[in-house]
């Protein structure tokens, strides 16, 4: 399945964030005014970025495409449709990272107005300012949350649930995003084998957990089919990678190197190596 259509299931439940607000246990402190148009405004904020990711994208493909022209048929006119189609792509990805970023912000107001509500809805506003750092190319300090409410989960002996599935995957793919950036920055194979390796392995748990839990041969293979795109990402050249587009969630960059190293992963429990689940198979657009 396409990294771009995994679990972003937890979009589906933001509305419930909303209904958290009035039903919930312990949720009273929703019931303030300014937590809860906060909130709304922060969705709000957040269709807005979806639409301009997607015209990032678009740009992306498009952008793409005339760089190959230019490497298939270099001639003064095909270069210089590549050059303003690559320009054109990274101010619709700019547009798309500020506005991702406003998210981010958005969903850390809902979090200061709202910080007596349950654990479990500060999760989900967590989650969602998470997702929105990744997005905006903030990829480490969006993967330190995510790390940070999935370690939640799993010491409340929660990771069967919903919200810790959505959170592992939306996890995985952020290993991703950053392995494949920190491949295409340049960086030493050692350090982005770190990020790949950790996407695999919960692409590999998360493929065993659906088993486990019943929630279909359709989920678990959805799963299986993400551990072989990364085992793509490991072993195909870098020019193959230069020449497939980016995950359609996925930023055009990221922003510093990820602190602390190797101390801050947040590995599945049982860890097992995702090898064996399938060959590697090529990367198709909208991936």
């Amino acid at each position: 399945m396409n990294l771009s259509r995994i679990a972003w299931s937890l979009w589906a439940i933001l509305p419930v964030i909303g209904l958290a607000y009035h039903y919930g246990p312990g949720q009273r402190a929703f019931m303030d005014s300014r937590a809860v148009e906060l909130q709304r405004a922060a969705i709000e904020l957040e269709r807005e970025a979806m639409a301009l990711q997607a015209a990032a994208y678009a740009k992306h493909l498009e952008a793409l495409a005339a760089r190959r022209a230019a490497a298939d048929r270099p001639n003064s006119e095909t270069e210089a449709r590549a050059n303003e189609a690559t320009a054109s792509e990274s101010q619709a990805f700019q547009a798309s990272s500020a506005a991702w970023r406003g998210v981010a912000e958005a969903y850390a107001r809902v979090r200061e107005a709202a910080r007596d509500a349950s654990p479990e809805t500060m999760q989900m506003v967590r989650w969602s300012r998470s997702r929105a750092l990744v997005r905006a190319g903030d990829l480490w300090n969006g993967i330190a949350e995510l790390e940070g409410v999935l370690a939640e989960l799993d010491a409340a002996g929660q990771s069967p649930s919903a919200m810790s599935r959505s959170t592992r995957e939306e996890l995985a793919s952020a290993y991703y995003y950053a392995a494949r950036l920190m491949r295409l920055s340049g960086d030493p194979a050692e350090e982005w084998l770190i990020e790949s390796g950790k996407a695999r392995q919960h692409f590999r748990y998360l493929a065993e957990r659906a088993r486990i839990d019943g929630l279909g041969a359709h989920v678990a293979q959805n799963h299986e089919r993400n551990v072989e795109l990364v085992l793509n990402l490991e072993q195909s050249t870098l020019l193959e990678i230069q020449g497939k587009p980016l995950p359609k969630d996925s930023p055009l960059g990221r922003t510093g190197n990820r602190p602390g190293g190797e101390g801050k992963r947040k590995r599945p429990p049982q860890q097992r190596d995702g090898r064996g689940a399938g060959g590697a198979e090529d990367v198709n657009t909208g991936w």
